[in-house]
């Protein structure tokens, strides 16, 4: 009679870690590493979505709270499985929206603070547990309660005249909050005024907290300016503001909408740059002074007011002809129309044609026009268009060079002889390397070049067109990040799947 062989507990680490994601490991080899897994594994393993009932009971059985949590968070247990008596699962349950809301009352009331404040910060109508989180003892729990945007105005009210300033503040920035308790809580810290602030709440007897912390000042200016940054705020009385001390308060006067036109003037002479970019980004802000940040000395100025959707289109022009174009698009280019992309397109400032450059929507002869475009910040910007062609792109390569390579190789439809030329050159653009090593199209000839730079290295070793023998040889490359990839990668050959998790892992490659 053969006896079974007692296999060791598969322990945590960057092979077993990348397996547990490997989306070809087969099933028979999945039921093994459930059995055989330590608790840090059986978490990782609980994120698939292919376990099946047989094998989610197995990991049930075997695995603690957080791995029953992982899986509440997949959505691979069902509701009938919660434990009801643990409540770190229950709570996963409820805010993942498996449970009833019903199950709110039972947690509120948990010994585990952590638990209480995940209900408090949860954004349902809650009903009567609401009123039961308004009166915990502990300050964090009153403050996601104060910020959650589902509470009923009357406990708003509630807590708007809460002692604490640290409960006032949360509710401040409730973007639900009434504007009156938010223009109270502007204006003065609301009233009745605070007892209590963020540096006092652990001192229990009043006389020591008032010895300590005076008139609690610190604590209402942190209220007010959580009302500054609420945009529920009624804008009135923020006038009263503009000379706060730092300049980071100030900016969150200028990048409100709905502030008085005399506000916005005299925050344009502000001198901190970052309150003025703050101004130059706010849509509200007149055209007139929009216009006048344009000519502002500071690029951060500049790069703020050419994000601004209200900019118009020829003084986006003006200030794109002086800075570096961004290769996001910007919101106002987002809403250009057909003859507004013409315009720019045709423009004989290159910084201008690439804005237009970055619209997915380009008509069929703009697209032509920009992808032969001289400039190589323009065709940076254009040659990730998914509508380019395989000839365009290998145009764009030949035209600009190393200089449009990662731009290039971001595109779909790159071919893979082209990203096999660009990773020739990667002593002149390493960074292109990376893009060329996640694009599907690569070879294995080329994703050999890229896993001899560190840059590009984990993406390669992930690469399913990666022969399997390197494959393997990676799992004991020296870089977790690597040897993690290698074991996820699907190219691994399914008898090593096997040996890993039979204990075998492999050593370390010999230095070159």
């Amino acid at each position: 009679m053969t006896e079974a062989v007692s296999h060791p507990v598969l322990e945590h680490g960057a092979q077993l870690c990348g397996l547990a994601e490997n989306e070809a490991l087969p099933r028979r080899l999945l039921a093994r590493f459930v059995e055989r897994a330590d608790q840090d594994l059986l978490g990782e393993l609980a994120t698939r979505t292919d376990l099946g009932p047989g094998l989610r009971r197995a990991l049930v059985e075997r695995g603690a709270s957080r791995v029953l949590q992982a899986l509440v968070w997949a959505g691979s247990l069902p509701l009938e499985e919660v434990p009801r008596d643990d409540p770190k699962v229950a709570l996963a349950a409820l805010v993942s929206g498996l449970a009833p809301l019903s199950w709110a009352a039972e947690l509120a009331r948990c010994p585990d603070r952590d638990v209480r404040w995940e209900v408090a910060d949860l954004e349902q109508d809650l009903g009567e547990t609401f009123h039961v989180l308004a009166d915990d003892p502990d300050h964090s729990v009153l403050q996601a309660l104060a910020g959650n945007a589902a509470l009923p105005s009357d406990l708003m009210e509630t807590l708007a005249r809460h002692p604490s300033t640290a409960v006032r503040s949360a509710l401040a920035q409730n973007d639900r909050a009434p504007a009156r308790i938010l223009a109270g809580l502007l204006a003065d810290g609301g009233s009745p005024p605070p007892t209590m602030c963020g540096s006092c709440h652990t001192v229990a007897d009043p006389d020591e907290r008032r010895a300590q912390c005076g008139d609690h000042a610190p604590g209402i200016l942190e209220v007010q300016l959580s009302a500054l940054r609420n945009p529920a705020t009624p804008p009135d009385g923020m006038a009263a503001f503009i000379s706060l001390p730092e300049p980071w308060q100030r900016a969150l006067i200028a990048e409100r909408p709905g502030v008085a036109e005399e506000v916005y003037t005299a925050l344009a002479d502000d001198p901190a740059p970052s309150v003025r970019a703050a101004l130059a980004g706010n849509p509200d802000v007149p055209a007139s002074l929009l216009r006048r940040l344009a000519g502002d000395p500071s690029s951060e100025v500049r790069r703020e007011l050419g994000a601004n959707p209200a900019i118009s289109l020829d003084l986006l022009m003006t200030i794109a002809a002086r800075r570096r174009p961004p290769r996001e698009i910007l919101p106002r280019i987002a809403a250009a129309s057909e003859d507004e992309l013409r315009q720019l397109a045709a423009s004989p400032v290159a910084q201008v044609r690439a804005l237009a450059a970055v619209r997915e929507d380009l008509p069929a002869d703009l697209l032509a026009g920009l992808a032969g475009d001289p400039d190589a910040g323009v065709a940076q910007r254009i040659a990730s268009h998914p509508s380019l062609t395989a000839a365009h792109l290998r145009a764009i390569a030949e035209r600009h060079g190393p200089a449009v390579y990662s731009a290039v190789a971001t595109n779909p439809h790159c071919p893979a002889d082209l990203l096999h030329r660009m990773a020739l050159d990667s002593h002149a653009v390493r960074k292109a390397l990376r893009p060329i090593a996640r694009h599907p199209a690569a070879t294995a000839e080329t994703l050999l070049i890229c896993l001899e730079h560190s840059d590009s290295r984990r993406h390669a070793a992930l690469h399913p067109a990666l022969p399997p023998e390197v494959v393997v040889e990676l799992l004991g490359y020296p870089d977790w990040a690597v040897a993690s990839a290698a074991a996820e990668n699907s190219a691994l050959p399914v008898a090593v799947m096997e040996r890993l998790l039979d204990g075998w892992l492999p050593g370390a490659p010999a230095e070159s």
